[in-house]
């Protein structure tokens, strides 16, 4: 190898396949430049878009190489533990982190990464300091008052929401942003709905201004380019081979799906958890069998076959092994709101597998939606597009139960929060697995839960009041949205 060193065109380059997003692309510049380079910041940029790729076991490779001589990188060490994060490594996440922090103790990103790791694992007194101390050194930053908010550590004193109101107009966007999402929450506390939903719908209006095509498109590979691709794919005629017995978790955001996750967890047998991992998301994308949500070649460049299928199962494979789960591990539980769309997909490839779908009151649902920041979930950020989408998959669910193949397992969470143990026996029923009161009594308290609901999640389960839902019910209403399920 000759010793020759990134040229300025060579970076131009490289930062317009990041700026792009053409990972793929990018990635094979990248390997003929260190074919003909020793410059270290190629391992800088292969560790990152291997990351872009979910590739975490190569990102972790790269990144290493480079921290090895940049040991003191803080910037470095934070994507490190990034890494260990998606690997669910949570433990080595910390201590780097925390190695991170003693080298520069006022680092933000590194405070507020440790602020969001003790919060998934439940160690909310932690997390919680954590928040505090970022609020203390930044405190017109709203963005940390809405986390404590979140926590229930700071009130929302008069005071606060007063400066927010005379500020609104002139903060910058993030700040308008977790403004309006404050209001809201002080407007929900104030039984004033009108005014909660109207300020929901600004904060979610600021976050998607530049998002707004990506939130379009990522409907479209919902609603039209993955059913497509399914139609395609069950016109196979595969035989699978796996011996895999896993447990798939579905539904919608904040419709119990963590919940359930829990509750199962408990029981006599120790299942492993992946959490919300997006696995098959991960895989779809990228393999580049996917290269964006508009993109035609999910059903062009994928030649439907056995072999193809084959590949297909060894990619989320490896996968599922990059997210944590243990070889020679044959039942597990992955969790995802994208599960229910790959359904058709995971049946056929893992007939063995049991599918579980955590049902709720249609307007708690979208409410819950819509309240809960989903930063990820493009097409949560516009109450048009959630009811398109939860009409989307209502339609798909009363399509599986007609078509009767998939034995799917319909968890209602109203019903769960009432008769707990009369629908959690019920659950494990069908799952086969050995019910216990600790199912329920003694919920496990170690899930790294990194969803919205991290928090509630951890409480004992408590009863769904609905009467609440006919306010928000007549304001959707007036807004235009009149779907039949709603009611």
């Amino acid at each position: 190898m000759s010793e020759k060193k990134l040229d300025n065109n060579d970076l131009r380059k490289i930062e317009e396949f990041f700026n792009k997003g053409k990972f793929h692309e990018g990635l094979s510049f990248l390997n003929q430049l260190k074919k003909e380079n020793d410059d270290l910041m190629l391992n800088w940029y292969l560790s990152h878009i291997y990351f872009k790729l979910h590739k975490y076991d190569e990102a972790l490779k790269y990144v290493k190489e480079f921290i090895n001589l940049k040991s003191n990188d803080v910037l470095n060490l934070n994507f490190l533990g990034q890494i260990y994060l998606e690997k669910n490594r949570i433990e080595l996440a910390v201590k780097t982190f925390e190695q991170a922090l003693a080298i520069k103790n006022d680092d933000k990103t590194t405070i507020l990464n440790l602020a969001k790791v003790f919060l998934y694992i439940g160690e909310i007194d932690k997390s919680k300091s954590y928040f505090q101390k970022l609020s203390k050194s930044e405190p017109e930053n709203l963005s940390y008052i809405y986390s404590l908010m979140r926590i229930n550590d700071n009130k929302l004193t008069l005071n606060l929401i007063e400066k927010i109101k005379k500020n609104l107009d002139n903060y910058n966007l993030e700040n308008k942003m977790y403004g309006n999402l404050i209001l809201a929450k002080f407007y929900e506390n104030e039984k004033n709905y009108d005014l909660e939903v109207e300020n929901l719908i600004e904060a979610h209006k600021v976050y998607i201004s530049s998002k707004k095509k990506s939130s379009y498109q990522q409907i479209n590979f919902i609603k039209n380019l993955l059913p497509t691709f399914i139609k395609e794919f069950n016109q196979i005629d595969f035989i699978s081979k796996s011996k895999l017995n896993p447990i798939f978790i579905m539904g919608l955001p904040r419709s119990g799906t963590t919940l359930v996750e829990k509750i199962i967890t408990s029981g006599k047998k120790k299942l492993q958890s992946l959490g919300e991992s997006d696995v098959f998301d991960k895989v779809f994308f990228s393999e580049k069998i996917i290269e964006n949500y508009e993109s035609e070649t999910l059903i062009s460049k994928f030649q439907f076959n056995n072999e193809n299928i084959n590949i297909l199962d060894e990619k989320i494979m490896d996968q599922l092994y990059a997210q944590g789960l243990k070889k020679n591990n044959n039942f597990f539980i992955n969790k995802s709101i994208s599960n229910f769309l790959y359904i058709d997909l995971i049946y056929k490839i893992y007939p063995n597998a049991k599918f579980v779908y955590c049902y709720r009151n249609p307007a708690a649902n979208v409410l819950g939606i819509f309240r809960s920041f989903l930063p990820n979930v493009l097409w949560s950020h516009s109450l048009e597009v959630i009811f398109d989408v939860v009409d989307f998959y209502y339609k798909k669910l009363n399509q599986i139960k007609s078509e009767k193949i998939i034995n799917i397992y319909t968890l209602d969470l109203e019903n769960l929060t009432d008769n707990p143990e009369i629908v959690s026996k019920d659950l494990f029923r069908f799952l086969d697995l050995e019910w216990t009161s600790d199912c329920i009594k003694n919920i496990n308290k170690n899930l790294i839960i990194k969803t919205a609901s991290n928090l509630q999640v951890r409480k004992e389960i408590e009863k769904h009041d609905l009467s609440y839902t006919s306010n928000y019910i007549n304001i959707f209403k007036k807004l235009g949205f009149n779907y039949r399920w709603l009611n």
